[in-house]
């Protein structure tokens, strides 16, 4: 494993203590979901534009728009970091060291660049129970790239 940078460390430390005092009943689970998903959203705040793995949709959008010109919120046009892997609440209940956590951490924080119109129907999927880089192929959604993080070449 590549060695973590200080702050994917802090971040293991965080969720390993957030994740063991959920598991002790010290904090209520849908509190530390949301401090750790914040967390992984803060990321990527501003930072679409430089997602290696986008979609033709997103591609097409900034070749419309040109970088600086690509739509904010409330535009079906607007970029979005779609995260690959969620972190779900068997996650916190079952990760209990740091070690895993920063394993756990870099895997969750896998995102790809799609539109809005794109998200809306990636959520779709999720909230019916569908995540990971399966997602994508059900919603259409296409890549600019064969090269897609999730895939590991065989040795």
């Amino acid at each position: 494993m590549i060695p973590p940078t200080g702050t994917e460390l802090r971040a293991a430390q965080l969720a390993h203590v957030l994740a063991r005092a959920v598991r002790d009943g010290e904090v209520a689970l849908p509190d530390a979901l949301r401090v750790l998903r914040h967390e992984l959203r803060r990321r990527n705040t501003n930072k679409k534009l430089k997602i290696p793995t986008r979609s033709l949709g997103a591609q097409a959008v900034i070749d419309e728009y040109g970088p600086a010109g690509v739509p904010k919120n409330d535009s079906d046009d607007a970029l979005h970091a779609d995260h690959v892997h969620p972190l779900t609440e068997a996650t916190l209940r079952e990760i209990d060291t740091v070690e895993k956590w920063l394993v756990e951490l870099r895997r969750v924080q896998m995102v790809v660049c799609v539109t809005a119109a794109e998200n809306y129907r990636l959520e779709m999927l999720e909230r019916s129970g569908t995540t990971g880089p399966g997602k994508y192929a059900l919603a259409g959604i296409e890549f600019t790239t064969h090269e897609l993080p999730w895939v590991t070449s065989a040795a």
